[in-house]
Order: structure tokens, then sequence, then C-alpha cells
């Protein structure tokens, strides 16, 4: 801990912009749309002034922890862009898509002849193409043990090793771990590393659910109504009074990921420059309109929980047009646990 505050003490690199600040960063470039989006925010105040802190520390490992779709990826990026490794690339490895022997393989990348069927080549790895710049751990709760093992080295020796070799490759690049789980309880439970959480939790930033913060609702709404206008060529949208009151009721189960989709599908399906509650499509009812309190889903045959769960998740997928994004915000889970309930059911998208 002692070599780490001392790393963060010895940064002597420019000061970046702070998000409060003005629009330019300090060496004239403008503030990234990710730090504008949580400088838009009030009941991210706190946070913003955190951000501002470490993105000084620009070795520093950082752990962001908040619910699905509540911003810990445009947190991230915003301590990316706003540190002098901006010049430098951002990537994102998703712990929860791949097996643990392809998340290994694209992690550190493999050597020539160290998979069958594998680029005879070898491959590079994440941590390599992110050299200079910043590496985030999408849900690094879903971790294996085998790879806590491993990153837990190569964040101690600031090295690592590609698959099939025995070549130490040093790398510079800022680590960012982002979870919707609570570290320190996967630790006390025996499903996480104790060593490498404190390894990951140097700096810790909590991003607050967005019904903890329903004074950041109407902002976002607008700017992200701005964005699909601009995006998707809808003309300009305006939210009418009866819509605002719509959005500050909702629970938003799916947090800003939620809010952004239905601001984007109210944009499309409103004829006029007024979007109404119905556009928006809010509350207990599935994207096809039938309340989900009144949809059969209970199976024929089997009704164990399992049956029924399957049958659900396949009439929920339909009514989603196979959207799944939308199917997890409407079944209350996040994407991760519903691609695994995809996986576990064998259930095509």
């Amino acid at each position: 801990m002692l070599l780490l505050r001392a790393e963060w003490e010895a940064e002597s690199r420019p000061t970046p912009t702070k998000l409060q600040g003005s629009e330019l960063s300090s060496d004239g470039e403008a503030v990234s749309d990710s730090a504008k989006l949580l400088r838009a925010c009030p009941g991210l105040s706190e946070l913003v002034m955190r951000i501002d802190r470490v993105a000084l520390a620009a070795r520093t490992t950082v752990l962001i922890q908040g619910e699905s779709g509540a911003g810990k990826e445009l947190v991230a990026r915003a301590i990316h862009e706003l540190s002098s490794r901006r010049g430098g690339p951002f990537v994102a490895l998703n712990c929860a898509a791949l097996t643990e022997g392809l998340l290994e393989a694209e992690l550190f990348g493999y050597g020539p002849g160290a998979f069958t069927g594998g680029d005879p080549r070898g491959r590079t790895g994440l941590l390599e193409a992110a050299e200079g710049g910043t590496l985030v751990f999408d849900e690094i709760g879903e971790l294996a043990p085998a790879l806590q093992a491993k990153l837990l080295r190569a964040l101690q020796e600031r090295a690592y090793r590609r698959v099939g070799e025995t070549l130490e490759r040093p790398f510079d690049v800022r680590i960012v771990a982002a979870t919707h789980r609570d570290l320190a309880r996967e630790v006390a439970q025996g499903r996480f590393r104790e060593d490498l959480f404190y390894r990951l939790n140097v700096l810790s930033l909590g991003v607050p659910p967005l019904r903890a913060r329903t004074e950041d609702v109407l902002p976002l709404a607008r700017r992200f109504l701005a964005r699909a206008a601009a995006e998707f060529g809808t003309g300009a949208r305006e939210l009418s009074g009866a819509a605002l009151a719509a959005l500050e009721r909702h629970p938003w189960p799916g947090n800003v990921r939620e809010l952004e989709h239905a601001v984007q599908r109210a944009a499309l399906l409103s004829n006029g420059p007024t979007i109404e509650p119905a556009h928006l499509e809010l509350g207990p009812t599935a994207p096809g309109g039938a309340p989900l309190a009144q949809v059969d889903v209970l199976p024929l045959g089997d009704r164990s929980l399992r049956a029924v769960e399957q049958t659900l998740i396949r009439r929920v997928l339909e009514e989603s047009s196979g959207n799944r994004s939308r199917a997890a915000s409407v079944l209350g889970i996040n994407r991760t646990t519903l691609y695994a309930k995809l996986k576990a059911y064998g259930i095509a998208s």
C-alpha cells in the first residue's frame, strides 16, 4: 500500500480538467462527452470530485462498484479521458462473456501453436493492446479463481506472459475494475481472492443507482433526447409535462441504460414534436403492451421453477424482438445474469 501511495504522490503529469470546471482540458482539448454527461448530473457531484482526484493518478488501480446500467463504464471513460493517458487506448474486457480459457487468451494473448485452431502466429492480448492507456475489467466479480491468481501476479509484477510462452512482457496500463457485486462480501464468502481485492481497491468509486438520485432523471433524459434526434434524424423533440412526471415516478431498475433506451424508443415512436407517456413505454408492461402480471408464463406440463423461468425468459425475449438489453430490463435483472441464464437453458437469441 505504501508503494502504491508513493506511485500516486510521484505522479508529475499535467493536471487534467476538473469535471466541474471549463469545457477545455489543461492542454486546450475539449472535455469528453463522458465527462460532460457526468457533470450534467447534480446527484453525482461528490462522485465527480472523486473522479477529478482519481484521474491525477495515472497508474493507480481503480475499483468502480454499482448496479448494472448505473454508469460504471461512463465513469471509467471519464477517468481515462481526463487523465494524462487520454491519448492512449481505452479497452474494455467483459469477464462474464467468455469462458476461462478464452478469457485468459483474450487478456494475455497467446504464442504460436498455443491453441489448436488458433492463429499459428500467435495473437496479441488486450493487455498489450491497451499499452499506454486504460484497461477496464467489466464484471471483475465473475473472474474465475485461477484467472484471479494470474491477474494478481501480473498486477504485482507489472508484467505478464502470453499463453504458451515463458517470456515476461512488461506493461504500462492503468487497470480499472468494475462490478455490480459487493466484492467485500464476495471475499467474505470465499468467492473472490482477498489479496486481489485489496490490490484492486486502491481507489474506490461507488456509482449510486438512478432511483437514489432522482434529480438526475430529467437532465439525463433531455440529453439523451437531443442525442437521439441527432443520431436517428427524428428532429427536435420535447417531453410533455405528463411525460416528465412519468419519468420521475418510474423506479428505473435498469438505471441510466434503461432511461436512455426509453428516451430513444420514445423519439422513434412519437409522430410529432411532443413525447407523451405512451411513447416511453414505462410501467410494469411488456413491450408488446400486455401487463406482465397477466402474461401466462406457466408451462403446461413441468411446473418447476426452472421451467417457469425458462418460459418467462423466452416470452419476454419474443416480446422484446430479441433485444437482450430490453428483455433484461423487463425481467429486472442485469444483462450478465440474462446471458448466463440463456446459456444455461440453451436459449438462442
